[in-house]
């Protein structure tokens, strides 16, 4: 997808991190969240038992549990929804010069789809819960504990062990929080870390979508939120290959596009359409999703999303001239049409300024158009002229705002 501009008037900027910090308060948004959880547990099992998954820290330090990746991506998709946040106003994304127009449509994708975007916040991590293994630091607690269990312990036929072991984790971290150490649950998950050194890992995990029980979970949830079949699909090989694409995408590879032209051409998926809603997965959920903890505190990376959007360019880079001629052709039809709507075009012009066919008439045409557009000054008239022109352009404007121009 390329757009060389942004329908959104531009706020201050602000960073990425500050920002998800004002959405991690904000009361509405976090209250429609839960509500989302909250009815999942009740509906689906598989939903409740995986939204108690342990999370490792150095990846995911929004929170001790899977609940709590998934609650911050519920409200920063509502915080789109409802308008209270723009991507073009993340300073990180407005610092990516010429890429305002993709990111404004990166956002119109999110906006324009939230049933889609809600079941992948849902289902794309369902499978971690049965695929968890841990290890642990040389010589830390977890290691003394049995925490640093063995490569055999990834494979199917083990999950009784891993079982085993994950209700271990959960019983040692509930006594550390109730009786070692007192904070938020984001503090309680930092210092369990370091007082135990325990990692998570959750290998082979998105690929496990294609299990029947978790196909069977995701039809049921594409069902209950009126999608289509080709969007079922389209959710199953995005959750398939989610982890794939933010490691593809650690550097500038523009080399890597073509695994997901080729995947998409081998569905039958549009190749543009494909990488869009790639793009946008991997912001809800790498870049939005997953919080960082270093030395110096914690952070959001939006790197993997920034590479993504340099590699698709460069990948083809033809196509965005041819994309952005027909964009523009595109926007002289919808303009067009807008102006025949309102009275704004040749034939209904001439009746209003009592002019004949000709170049006289096609000049201040021309004029006003532009002038409408804002890229010039309205010609003088009459009073009573003037009035029905504006009155044609305040249509105009509204007609293009109910249509998302």
């Amino acid at each position: 997808m390329w757009r060389f501009e942004s329908t959104h008037q531009q706020a201050e900027s602000i960073f990425l991190d500050p920002l998800i910090e004002q959405i991690e308060v904000d009361a509405h948004l976090s209250r429609h969240a839960e509500a989302l959880l909250q009815a999942a547990t009740a509906q689906e099992p598989l939903i409740a038992q995986s939204l108690r998954t342990p999370q490792d820290v150095r990846y995911h330090a929004e929170g001790p549990f899977l609940r709590d990746h998934l609650r911050i991506m519920l409200m920063f998709l509502f915080a789109l929804a409802e308008e209270k946040i723009h991507l073009i106003d993340i300073e990180e994304f407005r610092r990516l010069k010429g890429y305002e127009g993709e990111i404004q449509e990166l956002e119109d994708l999110i906006k324009e789809n939230i049933a889609f975007f809600q079941v992948f916040i849902l289902c794309h991590d369902v499978a971690k819960w049965p695929s968890i293994t841990f290890s642990a630091e040389p010589g830390s607690k977890g290691e003394a504990l049995g925490f640093h269990t063995p490569r055999s312990h990834h494979f199917d036929e083990m999950a009784h062990e891993r079982l085993a072991k994950l209700g271990e984790y959960l019983a040692l971290y509930e006594q550390f929080s109730v009786r070692e150490f007192r904070g938020s649950p984001k503090e309680t998950q930092a210092q369990f870390y370091f007082v135990y050194g325990i990692q998570v890992h959750y290998p082979q995990h998105a690929r496990k979508i294609h299990a029947p029980v978790f196909e069977d979970l995701l039809s049921r949830y594409c069902m209950a939120h009126r999608l289509p079949g080709r969007d079922r699909d389209l959710l199953e090989d995005l959750i398939s290959h989610h982890m794939e694409i933010n490691r593809d995408f650690t550097q500038v590879r523009p080399k890597r596009i073509r695994r997901y032209v080729h995947l998409a051409s081998k569905r039958g998926y549009d190749a543009d359409d494909f990488v869009d809603l790639a793009q946008a997965c991997l912001l809800l959920d790498q870049v939005v999703g997953s919080k960082r903890l270093g030395p110096h505190g914690y952070w959001h990376e939006t790197s993997a999303l920034i590479n993504f959007f340099q590699s698709e360019h460069d990948y083809a880079p033809h196509v965005r001239v041819e994309k952005e001629a027909m964009r523009l052709a595109q926007e002289k039809k919808r303009q067009n049409r807008i102006f025949r709507d309102v009275g704004l075009d040749g034939v209904s012009l001439m009746d209003v300024l009592r002019m004949d066919p000709g170049p006289e008439f096609g000049r201040m045409l021309r004029r006003i158009q532009s002038a409408v557009l804002g890229q010039g000054e309205m010609p003088k008239f009459g009073k009573e002229i003037s009035v029905e022109i504006q009155n044609r352009a305040e249509a105009f404007y509204k007609k293009m705002f109910e249509t998302g121009e």
